[in-house]
């Protein structure tokens, strides 16, 4: 039997082996990061999706794991 090709069934190494709930989770924290850009933001965001189309992911773009990054690092402060 022949390996699948990589990404093949549309995850990324950040999901590997991931559960649904972690799935759930990247998706609530993906509605957080879009709800705090800007109008400017936004249009950048809507350029790049159709730009890069079904490659376009945003687990993997650069202003969503800035902002991942400083979410996660107020969360392990403010405990």
């Amino acid at each position: 039997m022949q390996n699948a090709p990589p990404y093949s069934n549309g995850s990324s190494p950040l999901m590997s082996g991931s559960s649904s709930s972690s799935t759930c989770s990247i998706s609530s924290l993906i509605n957080e990061y879009v709800q705090t850009l800007n109008p400017f933001e936004l249009k950048g965001l809507a350029i790049a999706k159709d730009h890069l189309g079904p490659s376009f992911d945003m687990k993997r773009s650069s202003g969503f794991i800035r902002w991942k990054d400083a979410h996660d690092a107020s969360k392990v402060a403010g405990k």
